[in-house]
């Protein structure tokens, strides 16, 4: 029959602490070698602990070898990460490429696609939750993207910019140089960001049918002087007659108006009317297409619409309206060419 040695005033201490304090299997060993000192047999342990005869033998010979820090189990290695280096890399190159490119049929890479991919590639089956958080781990985030303005560059934009230069110059210090712009306002709400209280997200209320007016407004870039013309549409005939409504505006002196290349600008019409005597004293010069950022009016859009129309249901047009007047009636020269970004 087997029993233990016989242990030592020390090992019998820290067996008996062990026995205490010790989690799950390790307290269990413990209890084990007691018993065993007490000349229990092995198979009375084993039906104690409902273990096999094999394993009491067994911890015993290593408490017999190493004593009571046998009774703890062997460091273990475990499985190898899935996700090496290369995996890593491979998932970083795949996302930032065409998945056509891989052969498959979508516009844009998800986890579940990457599975396959990376099977196909290095032969390593992911979870798409490893996937998921391989991404994240390089810095990566699921999101949406954002639309942007065409990577596109006039062939003339320097001859463009130089006309407008040149004509500003040559037009003297007494002329208005005006840049132009049109935009619109809606009764539907603005949806922008703002606080809630989580799980109240708050209601904007719509207005039921929804109705719109076009805003065609001009900013004197040396006086600050801002001026606009409400209207239904954005039609040809319209911009004639904000064009109309500057001359009135502007009674004397040359006006150098700057517009982008919007049909209405460039429709025949308009170059009819530049053309008749009366009119003379404003010249109409375009910016270079896909450079409407270069127009600061549209700045002045951008913070119209933040204040007066973002989450807020207005009871008709004519009350947007007399909203949009006290914006425009309450801002100074001076803020309309700090928001333009034409002075600090």
């Amino acid at each position: 029959m087997i029993y233990v040695r016989q242990p030592t005033d020390d090992e019998q201490h820290e067996l008996k602490r062990m026995a205490r304090q010790e989690v799950g299997r390790v307290s269990e060993r413990a209890h084990m070698i007691l018993l065993s000192a007490q000349k229990r047999t092995v198979p009375q342990i084993s039906t104690i602990f409902g273990v096999s005869r094999a394993t009491v033998r067994f911890w015993i010979r290593r408490f017999d070898l190493a004593g009571p820090d046998g009774l703890h189990d062997d460091a273990r290695i475990g499985r190898p990460h899935k996700v090496t280096a290369q995996v890593q890399t491979t998932l970083t190159t795949l996302v930032q490429n065409d998945p056509l490119h891989s052969g498959f049929l979508a516009t844009f890479w998800t986890t579940a696609m990457l599975v396959p991919a990376i099977f196909s590639l290095l032969g390593v089956h992911l979870s798409t939750g490893t996937v998921r958080a391989t991404l994240q781990e390089v810095g990566l985030r699921w999101g949406r993207p954002r639309l942007a303005m065409p990577r596109k560059t006039d062939p003339d934009k320097a001859l463009k910019q130089w006309r407008i230069a040149q004509a500003v110059l040559e037009a003297g210090p007494d002329a208005a140089i005006l840049y132009a712009d049109e935009s619109r306002v809606q009764l539907l709400p603005l949806i922008r960001a703002m606080w809630q209280w989580v799980g109240q997200q708050v209601r904007i209320p719509t207005p039921g049918s929804n109705s719109s007016r076009a805003l065609f407004g001009a900013l004197n870039i040396r006086s600050g002087q801002w001026t606009y013309l409400v209207r239904k549409r954005m039609m040809t005939e319209d911009f004639l007659a904000f064009l109309e409504h500057l001359l009135v505006t502007y009674p004397v002196g040359a006006i150098v108006l700057v517009v982008d290349n919007y049909s209405s600008h460039t429709a025949k019409a308009v170059r009819e009317w530049l053309g008749e005597a009366e009119h003379s004293r404003l010249q109409l010069l375009y910016l270079p297409t896909y450079c409407s950022h270069l127009n600061p009016v549209e700045s002045i859009w951008l913070r119209l619409k933040g204040t007066i129309a973002a989450n807020r249901l207005h009871g008709s047009m004519a009350a947007l309206l007399e909203t949009v007047d006290t914006f425009f009636n309450t801002m100074s020269p001076k803020q309309a060419l700090t928001w333009a970004g034409i002075q600090d």
